[in-house]
Parts: structure tokens; sequence; C-alpha cells
């Protein structure tokens, strides 16, 4: 397996991209450099992935072989020769002996070739920084969780998406009703209008992304979204410098029918949108006839956590740009029980009140 490391300019230490000075930096000598820079003393800084820029071959399963070995490949640490071992939908690593980061090539070439890249942006840092003022937040964290909590592991992962553009032509057809209410003298009525409604028109959906690795939970990967694809760039292994990457292992025909499901969805709110003009709604049928469509492979900044607390594993992740969160904490049960009785005396309370009243 191929690797490749980026190399200082001045010292020729291992550079790893820093996402808080949006530079690319070396820990030995503490030089920093920008993309230009690098590609001003190197050149091309993705020649490899031109050089060998063969999809990565399928290795056939051999007789008795077990899931660990079928899973797993061999690279070699271009800093210090240590042999390392790999899931086979790792693209980037670090060296667990050397702590270098390194690239694997062939994840990345032909077919797996991304893209494009949204950089990180929250530095390792920043992220412990925001998810434990988050946790100071929550009401009903157990007291002990902040000073017991031990942060097991924080990763910088990029993750594979599809970013789709696909131009949709739809007519829509929905049962809409007005309703008024008005009293007089002593009645009371109530007059329903009903109407047919036709909707005609295209939607253009720009970069609709979906997770383009099956084996994660796609809920982690969904619900980060969403990214400013405003600061997408063209894909570099240099940016990947430094984190954890994974290749895609969904084709785009596996993922074709989800993305039609979920498209359709937004689509049945964008026409919605255009009857609020109606008390309520109800869609009869939608039709939809795809114009134009491009798929785009990307890679996506995430920070992932994994603590303990109590023998029990917790994963958190972060939107590697723009800070959003997804995950699950522990639950101070006592503390939700007291807000529980404390509610149900406080409504018990204004019940009475009530009813001493009237």
């Amino acid at each position: 397996m191929e690797t490749i490391a980026y190399k200082c300019i001045n010292c020729g230490g291992p550079l790893q991209y820093d996402p808080a000075k949006l530079k690319f930096a070396c820990e030995y000598c503490r030089s920093d450099f920008t993309e230009a820079e690098l590609k001003a003393h190197f050149g091309e800084l993705d020649d490899d992935l031109k050089k060998d820029a063969v999809d990565e071959p399928e290795v056939p399963k051999e007789e008795g072989a077990d899931e660990f070995s079928e899973n797993t490949v061999i690279y070699s640490c271009q800093n210090c020769g240590a042999e390392i071992m790999a899931e086979k939908t790792t693209a980037a690593t670090f060296c667990i002996y050397c702590h270098s980061p390194v690239v694997l090539t062939n994840r990345l070439t032909g077919k797996f070739k991304p893209d494009l890249v949204i950089p990180f942006k929250i530095s390792e840092e920043d992220a412990k920084k925001k998810f434990f003022d988050m946790c100071g937040r929550k009401k009903f964290l157990p007291k002990k969780f902040l000073k017991n909590a031990e942060l097991d592991m924080i990763k910088g992962v990029y993750y594979p998406y599809w970013m789709v553009d696909s131009l949709k032509d739809g007519t829509v057809h929905a049962t809409a009703k007005n309703v008024r209410r008005w009293t007089q003298g002593d009645t009371r009525y109530t007059e329903t209008s009903v109407y047919k409604v036709r909707r005609a028109g295209r939607i253009n959906f720009n970069n609709y992304p979906h997770s383009a690795l099956a084996k994660e939970d796609h809920n982690m990967m969904k619900y980060v979204n969403p990214y400013d694809d405003n600061e997408m760039k063209q894909f570099t292994m240099a940016y990947l410098s430094g984190f954890l990457a994974e290749k895609r292992d969904s084709e785009r025909d596996a993922v074709q029918s989800s993305v039609d499901s979920e498209l359709l969805g937004y689509a049945k709110k964008i026409y919605g949108e255009t009857m609020s003009n109606y008390d309520s709604y109800e869609i009869d049928d939608i039709h939809l006839n795809t114009l134009n469509e491009s798929w785009k492979y990307a890679l996506m900044p995430v920070w992932m956590m994994t603590f303990s607390y109590e023998g029990k594993n917790f994963i958190y992740a972060m939107n590697g740009q723009t800070g959003k969160t997804y995950g699950e904490l522990p639950c101070d049960k006592g503390k939700l029980s007291l807000f529980g009785i404390g509610v149900f005396i406080a409504l018990m309370i204004i019940g009475i009140l009530l009813g001493g009243y009237f």
C-alpha cells in the first residue's frame, strides 16, 4: 500500500493542516505554509494521485479468510518505516509509533478520488471547549460528569459524501381548505371552503449531501449537517494531513433511491410553501421528472468524541466547520425525577387555585 507524507519546507518535519490558522503547520520548527506556498515549492500536491490513478484492485476472498483479514490492509510509514494496519475504508491516518500523518494514496485514486473537500475550520482545542461548554448548559447532567468523565478520544475525521445537483420538473395536486368561523346571536357558524389546487414548476437542488459510507451510523452523518458549501475547495490530499479520512464504500446506484426519496420529501415542502394562503392542505399526488443530474464526491470534516462515564461509552459528533453537534449525554435520573415532581406539584397548585376561583 503506497503512502504519502507532506514535509516541512524548512526542516523536513511532517506537516499537518491547522484549522485555527487555516494553514499547514510544522510542530517541530513552528513554520506555517499556505496551500499556494506548498504548491510553489513542491509543484502539484497530488502528483501521486495522477501517477497511480488506478482503482484499488478487488482482492479475491481467500478460502478460510476471516473478517479481520478481509477488512484490514498493511501500509508502511514513510517517516519511521513501521508497518501499520488500517481498515479497508481508511484513506488517511497516523503512524501509531511516530505519530506522523500519512495518506494512503491508492484509496484516493481513480473513481475514489474526491472532487471536493471542506477543510476543518474548528481546531481540536476549540472542539473540546465547545463540547464542555455545551455540557455546562445541560441541566440534567450528573453533577460529577464534567469532573469524572474521561474523554477517551477526540479525532478529526473526513467523512465521504455524495453531493448531488438535480434539476427537477414537478407537478403537484392537492386538496386545500379555508375555514371561517363566526357567531350570530346564540349560534356559532363554521364554513369550510374546499379547493383543488395544482402547482407546477422546476426545483434546482444544488450540492445536496448524502452519506457515501455504508458502515457508519447515517444519523450521525445526517444530523451534523448542514455544511456551508461556499467554503468547498477542489480536493487535494494535503488537507487530509493530520486527520483521519474514510473513502466511500457506497456507489451511486446503491443510494440513488434514497436520494430520490429525500429530494421528493423536500419537493413536497417547497411546493407546499406556495399554498400558504390556505389554512391547511393535503398533497394528493406529486410527480417529479429529473431533467438533469450530476454527482460529485466530497469529503466533509467531523470531530468525533468518545468518552466513558460509569462504565458506559458515549459517542459525540461535531461538524468540523460549523460546530453543530449530535450525540448522547448521560442523564441524572435523580435530577429528572425531582424536576418531574416539581412540575407535578406546580400543576396541582395551579389546578387548585383555578378550581377555587371558579
